[in-house]
């Protein structure tokens, strides 16, 4: 019941920020500038549109939890309202997981207003929902959920500041871990302890880039029946997900647990 309390609360919260109002209609405007931009590309139209908006889908979420989510747990600090929120019988990692919560709502809340816009707009255009691009706007979701953790991990240690910068680091390593992979294996026989230790990385950077499926969503825009992705392969990066938002969660409650207020 204290996690759903503050959940709520840090999601009331959340919504009065007016950063995420900017955020917003940042993510509107390139959905509906997806249109003008396809009519350039001739018979690219609905490619386009899709494109940009499974982007600015992603974009928003991801803003959102770097610089709202950064801040969060910082806050209650500068404010000295957690000590107020500490002295009734929450244990402190109900307060993380509630904060974490709170924000999650807030992304999802907002990803899946700007999902019904895009679909509401494709349809406008006489294009069929179809299943991949539903599986990457699903994925996105899983993503968020995966940054957000990150976030609130980073948040629960450091300064706005020195979250935001790990937080997006992070975030953009996560990008780039197939292609680590890649050149992993590429100097490994030049180097096999350089392609080692890239490895390592691998294994401990999240893996970011499982949930991009923009770009085959994109190319099955117009067919309704066709995957972005198989089901099995979509099922690992769901569960991937689940389990490395779990470890940094546990992770930042740890951290939480052992700050002196």
């Amino acid at each position: 019941m204290s996690v759903l309390i503050i959940a709520l609360n840090t999601f009331r919260e959340a919504v009065r920020d007016k950063i995420l109002y900017v955020l917003t209609l940042f993510a509107l405007l390139l959905i509906l500038v997806s249109r003008g931009v396809g009519w350039v590309s001739y018979g690219g139209e609905l490619k386009i549109t899709t494109d940009m908006g499974l982007l600015a889908i992603w974009l928003f979420g991801a803003f959102v939890a770097i610089f709202i989510g950064t801040g969060m747990i910082y806050k209650e600090i500068d404010k000295r309202t957690l000590y107020t929120i500490l002295s009734k019988p929450i244990d402190r990692w109900q307060f993380v997981l509630g904060k974490y919560a709170g924000l999650l709502l807030t992304i999802y809340v907002n990803l899946a207003l700007l999902s019904l816009i895009l679909f509401g707009y494709l349809w406008l255009m006489g294009a069929p929902i179809g299943i991949a691009i539903l599986q990457a706007v699903a994925l996105t979701f899983c993503e968020m959920m995966v940054v957000t953790a990150i976030a609130i991990f980073f948040s629960s240690a450091s300064t706005p500041v020195l979250s935001a910068i790990f937080t997006t680091t992070l975030f953009a390593m996560g990008q780039l871990t197939k292609w680590m992979v890649d050149l992993g294996a590429i100097v490994r026989n030049a180097s096999p302890w350089v392609g080692k230790v890239m490895y390592a990385f691998y294994l401990l950077m999240p893996n970011l880039h499982n949930f991009n499926v923009r770009q085959e969503a994109v190319n099955a825009a117009g067919t309704a029946g066709a995957l972005a992705i198989p089901a099995s392969q979509m099922l690992n990066a769901m569960v991937y997900g689940a389990a490395y938002t779990a470890a940094l969660l546990l992770a930042a409650m740890l951290l939480f647990r052992r700050r002196n207020f």
